[in-house]
């Protein structure tokens, strides 16, 4: 039988079984601080593209400025819910004597399950892809 994430994190960790659950908790806060970033980096793209599409349009700075402000807003908020997450697990870490090593490693184990989903979504993607372009050649 294939290991499962939480086995693997249970064993390259070595929990104790009464702290599994802080564990798992601290493993989902990163695994949502981890798709957060990733929405950041997002906004921070269509944060760039804005400008400079504005900036060929030949508008001024403070024109700018107002247009990206949305986005300005959302990238803050972003970083506000990351820190909440991260104060969630400083918070989790503390009252359940867990060391910083231990939390980075279930910060490793769970951006290699976060890239092993992307990766199999990404999979699927593509043979959807295949087996749409396959119907549109019979069709044709």
């Amino acid at each position: 039988m294939a290991e499962t994430f939480w086995d693997k994190v249970k064993k390259g960790i070595k929990v104790s079984t009464e702290k599994t659950k802080e564990f798992a908790a601290i493993a989902n806060l990163k695994g949502s601080i981890f798709t957060l970033d990733n929405k950041k980096g997002g906004k921070f793209k269509d944060l760039g593209l804005k400008v400079y599409s504005l900036y060929k349009e030949g508008k001024s700075p403070e024109d700018i400025f107002r247009d990206v402000d949305g986005i300005l807003e959302e990238i803050k908020n972003i970083e506000n819910e990351i820190k909440q997450k991260e104060d969630e697990i400083e918070k989790i870490r503390t009252e359940s004597n867990i060391k910083e090593e231990e939390v980075k490693d279930i910060e490793i184990e769970v951006k290699k399950e976060v890239k092993r989903e992307e990766a199999e979504i990404e999979l699927k993607r593509e043979a959807e892809e295949a087996e749409n372009s396959k119907k549109k050649k019979r069709q044709e």
